[in-house]
């Protein structure tokens, strides 16, 4: 396996990598993570929010969530629109009205939530507004596993709320939105793998999402070795197996970033907006998205000559996780939250 990784890493870096034209980051992307707000109510031990974030704090304005979907409505390709991204956006109080536009337009939308703000009236919001996809996150199935990485949440609450949700989409006959949970895999969840498969089952959900830890470019030296119990032992459950530098990363083609005030950004790993592309709010998000200014940063994330690159622990990973589903084939909903 690694022998075959190598061979591929030396064939793109020999063949492809030179030789990136600019037409091809001319197209819509498959998606568009739109960030409702950078703020956030928990303090998760290792995530970018927490430490790695150096920028002004806000929500997006519906005006500007609804300038960048009607951008997009002379493109028959319609991306998947991804409402999460630094914060948490159930904070945002115009979050039904961001997914009500986009789906209202033709697109597929997808919010993550720690669920902490989930309740019986907003379910029912956001299943009438016709939200598609949602990650409801719980990371372990105790208060212990749960509370230790979830900073500020309380396991108990964080179930009944998923509980909640689930039994009202059944009141309303709701197909939609498909539900997944999504838990992290640590050292203390991992022990109650078996117990969060079996409540998934109970209550219904479509599927669970268990997610490779992530100990990024974000986190420091000495946050690591605070926290680095949360590591399984287990090679198979770390994200970086082998640690290969793969030279190339497709992400800024697929993918397309736009935070609260309206910056465009290069990917889903860059929380503090270090690498800086044009705003959107001058010359809309279509004609920022391919210019030459941004096009150069992308090609340069594609070929990841940033610095950012070098340390991303998405671009290089060989093990994202493992998902179970139950029921319905999930709607393609990302795997871009690190």
């Amino acid at each position: 396996m690694i022998l075959l990784k190598q061979l591929v890493k030396y064939i793109l870096k020999l063949i492809l990598k030179p030789f990136v034209p600019n037409f091809i980051f001319k197209k819509i992307p498959d998606e568009i993570i739109i960030e409702p707000t950078n703020i956030c109510n928990l303090k998760c031990p290792v995530c970018p929010t927490t430490y790695g974030m150096d920028r002004k704090l806000g929500f997006m304005e519906f005006d500007l969530f609804k300038s960048i979907i009607d951008d997009l409505k002379n493109f028959k390709k319609k991306p998947l629109i991804s409402m999460n991204f630094a914060g948490e956006p159930m904070l945002n109080k115009d979050i039904y009205k961001f997914v009500d536009y986009a789906n209202a337009n033709s697109h597929q939308t997808f919010i993550s939530t720690n669920v902490t703000a989930i309740n019986e009236k907003n379910t029912r919001e956001l299943i009438s507004a016709g939200l598609g996809a949602i990650h409801l996150c719980v990371d372990g199935f105790s208060n212990e596993s749960h509370d230790t990485y979830r900073i500020g949440s309380d396991f108990k609450i964080i179930k009944k709320n998923i509980e909640t949700f689930m039994r009202v989409k059944k009141e309303m006959g709701a197909k939609n939105p498909n539900v997944s949970i999504q838990t992290l895999i640590t050292s203390l969840s991992l022990k109650e793998k078996d117990e969060m498969i079996k409540w998934s089952k109970e209550i219904e959900v479509d599927s669970i999402y268990f997610k490779s830890l992530s100990m990024g470019s974000h986190t420091t030296d000495e946050i690591k070795d605070k926290w680095s119990f949360l590591v399984p032992k287990e090679k198979k459950y770390k994200r970086n197996q082998f640690s290969l530098d793969y030279p190339i990363c497709g992400i800024p083609l697929k993918q397309s970033v736009i935070y609260w005030n309206g910056n465009l950004g290069l990917c889903c790993i860059d929380y503090s907006n270090d690498i800086k592309l044009p705003n959107i709010k001058k010359d809309g998000y279509v004609k920022t998205l391919f210019s030459d200014e941004a096009i150069k940063k992308r090609k340069q994330g594609f070929k990841k000559q940033h610095k950012l690159c070098m340390d991303c622990t998405l671009g290089n990973a060989d093990y994202m996780g493992e998902t179970h589903k139950f029921k319905n084939e999930p709607k393609e909903i990302p795997y871009n939250q690190v």
